[in-house]
C-alpha cells in the first residue's frame, strides 16, 4: 500500500507478490552463492518438471518461496502454482505480468531470471543466476501456453465495473447501465436486479414506458394503436366529435367523399359529400376538395381547409382543442400529467429511474434522483443526506447522517488476523526488512498504524485516524480511493468487503488496542 499523494514518493505496503525484497534478506534465507548448481534431473518444458527441477531446488527453501510463510506470499512449492503465475500481474512492477501465455519476452518471471538489472527489484534467485538451460526450459513452457489462456483464479479480477468511467457502477441498479454497460432504461423506468422496470402504472412498450390508459399507440396494451384521429380514454379507443371509425381512421361521414353517410360509400365524379349525401354542391358549407365542411367543427379542416387537428383533439369554434389534461405534442394529444417523455410540457423528458406524477418528474415512492438513480437519501450510504455524500467504510446512513456502525471489534481477534493473512510475510511487512519499515505482524502492527502520519502524503493524514475511517489512509488504500500514489492494496485483488468493513468498524470505534 502506498501512503503518498499522487505525484509524490510512495510508501508501499500490503504488497502480495514480489520476487525481491532485499539481497540481504533472501541471501540469508536461500542457501547457496554464485551460479546455481547443476540439477541432477533435466528440466522439460512442462510446469511439473519445472517445479521439481528448478523451483524446488532454487526457489522453495524456507524463508523464500516455500509453502509455509512464503516470501511475498508467492508459494512456488505447493500444487496449483500455475494459478499463482500464469496471467498474474506483478506485485512490484506496474503493467508487468509474471507469466504471459505464449510470450516469454513479455513475462516478468523471465526478465527477473535473465537480467542482471531487471526493471524492478533484483535478479532472481538473488543468490546467483539460474543455468541458461533452465531458463530456456521455462521459456519453452511459456511459449507453449495458448495466448490469452489463464487458469481459474489466476488473474486479478476488477474490483468493480466502471463501464469506462472513473467510478464503479452497479449493473443491478444503474438505469444507464442496467444489466450491462450502455444498456439505458427508457424514461420512467428504474433498474431493478439488472432489468429495466417501468414505475407506477406505466407499461414497458418497446423502448418507452407508456400509460396504456391514454396512449393512442398502445391503447389498453402494447402495440394496440387507435384509429387515426381518435383518442384513448381508459384504455379504450374512441373517435372524438361525432367522428366514425372507418378502415382504421376516424372520419366525418357527413363530409368525407370516400365514406359519405356510411363507411365505404364513395361519391362519384363531380359529386361532393354534403350532410352525408353525395350532392352536386356544398350549398352554404365550405368546399374543401370533394368535402362539404363546417370549418368551425371539422377536425380535418379546422378553421381552414386542410388544417387537421392532432390525434385526439376536437375542433371548437375553428380551433383545435385537446381534451382536458392533455396537450398537442408532435401531432398527438398527450397526457402531460403522466407521460415521462412529455412531463408537464411537450418534450420534457424525465430522467431514467424517475416517473411523471401530476406533470412533474419524481422518484416513485419518494427519494431523490442522484446520477439518474432514485435513492433514499435518509438511508443510502452513497448519498447520505444529499447526492454524492458518501459515508466511509464502517459507517451507516441514518436520518441522512453518516454514523459509525454498531458492534465492537477486537484488534487482536478480528483485525490482526487480516494483516497476518494478507500482509505480514517475509519480504513484505514482517521482520527487520519489512517494506518501508512497516511491520504488520503480531505485536508490531498497532504501533505502526494508529496515529502514525502518512508522511509522504503531505496532507497530515494518518494511516489510522481513530474514530474517523474517512480520514484513515489505510481504508483509502484498501478501497482504492483518494490515493496519494501507486495502486490499491493488496495489489493483487481487493480485500473482501467484510474484511474492509471489519477494519473500518474497528477504526470507527476508536481503534482500540483490544
Amino acid at each position: 500500500m502506498t501512503f503518498a499523494k499522487s505525484g509524490r514518493r510512495a510508501f508501499p505496503w500490503l504488497i502480495l507478490v514480489s520476487f525481491a525484497a532485499s539481497a540481504a534478506a533472501f541471501a540469508s534465507a536461500c542457501s547457496g552463492t554464485g551460479t546455481q548448481p547443476t540439477s541432477g534431473t533435466t528440466c522439460t518444458p512442462d510446469l511439473a518438471s519445472i517445479q521439481e527441477t528448478v523451483f524446488a531446488r532454487s526457489c522453495s527453501q524456507q524463508g523464500c518461496h516455500a509453502s509455509v510463510e512464503p516470501a511475498a506470499f508467492l508459494d512456488l512449492a505447493s500444487p496449483g502454482v500455475e494459478t499463482r503465475l500464469v496471467g498474474v500481474p506483478s506485485g512490484t512492477c506496474e503493467n508487468k505480468v509474471l507469466v504471459a501465455p505464449g510470450n516469454p519476452e513479455q513475462s516478468f518471471l523471465i526478465e527477473k531470471m535473465k537480467l542482471a538489472m531487471p526493471r524492478c527489484g533484483l535478479r532472481m534467485p538473488p543468490t546467483g543466476a539460474l543455468p541458461a538451460e533452465e531458463i530456456a526450459c521455462i521459456e519453452s513452457w511459456i511459449a507453449g501456453l495458448p495466448e490469452g489462456s489463464e487458469p481459474d483464479g489466476g488473474t486479478d479480477a476488477p474490483s468493480c465495473e466502471t463501464c469506462g468511467g472513473a467510478s464503479c457502477v452497479d449493473l443491478a441498479a444503474d438505469p444507464s447501465n442496467c444489466g450491462a454497460c450502455g444498456k439505458v432504461c427508457p424514461p420512467g423506468a428504474a433498474c431493478a436486479t439488472g432489468a429495466c422496470a417501468c414505475s407506477g402504472a406505466l407499461t414497458a412498450c418497446g423502448d418507452a414506458c407508456v400509460d396504456t390508459s391514454v396512449d393512442v399507440a398502445n391503447c389498453g396494451g402494447c402495440d394496440k394503436p387507435c384509429p387515426q384521429g381518435s383518442l384513448c380514454a381508459g384504455g379504450q379507443c374512441a373517435c372524438p366529435g361525432g367522428l366514425e371509425a372507418c378502415n382504421g381512421q376516424c372520419v366525418d361521414t357527413t363530409s368525407d367523399p370516400m365514406n359519405c353517410g356510411t363507411c365505404g360509400n364513395v361519391c362519384g365524379a363531380g359529386k361532393v359529400c354534403n350532410g352525408g349525401a353525395c350532392l352536386a354542391s356544398c350549398g352554404m358549407l365550405e368546399t374543401c376538395g370533394a368535402s362539404c365542411v363546417d370549418t368551425s367543427t371539422s377536425v380535418t379542416n379546422c378553421g381552414a381547409c386542410g388544417n387537421a387537428c392532432a390525434a385526439g383533439a376536437s375542433c371548437v369554434a375553428g380551433m383545435c382543442t385537446c381534451p382536458a389534461g392533455t396537450s398537442a405534442c408532435n401531432g398527438t394529444c398527450i397526457n402531460t400529467t403522466t407521460d415521462p417523455a412529455n412531463c408537464g410540457a411537450c418534450g420534457k423528458v424525465c430522467a431514467a429511474g424517475t416517473t411523471c406524477l401530476d406533470g412533474a418528474c419524481a422518484c416513485p415512492g419518494g427519494g431523490a434522483s442522484c446520477g439518474g438513480v432514485c435513492v433514499d437519501t435518509q438511508t443510502d450510504p452513497n448519498n447520505c443526506g444529499a447526492c454524492g455524500n458518501t459515508c466511509a467504510a464502517g459507517q451507516t446512513c441514518a436520518g441522512g447522517t453518516c454514523t459509525c456502525g454498531s458492534g465492537s471489534v477486537s484488534f487482536a481477534a478480528d483485525v490482526q488476523p487480516i494483516f497476518t493473512a494478507n500482509c505480514a510475510s517475509a519480504g513484505c511487512h514482517k521482520g527487520v526488512n519489512a517494506q518501508e519499515g512497516l511491520d504488520l505482524s503480531v505485536g508490531k502492527a498497532y504501533a505502526g498504524l494508529v496515529g502514525v502520519t502518512a508522511t509522504q502524503c503531505n496532507d497530515g493524514r494518518k494511516l489510522v485516524q481513530p474514530s474517523d475511517p474517512a480520514q484513515s489512509y489505510l481504508i483509502d488504500k484498501m478501497m482504492n480511493v483518494d490515493l496519494c500514489s501507486g495502486t490499491k492494496m493488496p495489489k493483487l485483488g481487493m480485500l473482501p468487503s467484510p474484511q474492509i468493513t471489519t477494519v473500518a468498524n474497528w477504526i470507527c470505534a476508536g481503534a482500540p488496542n483490544n
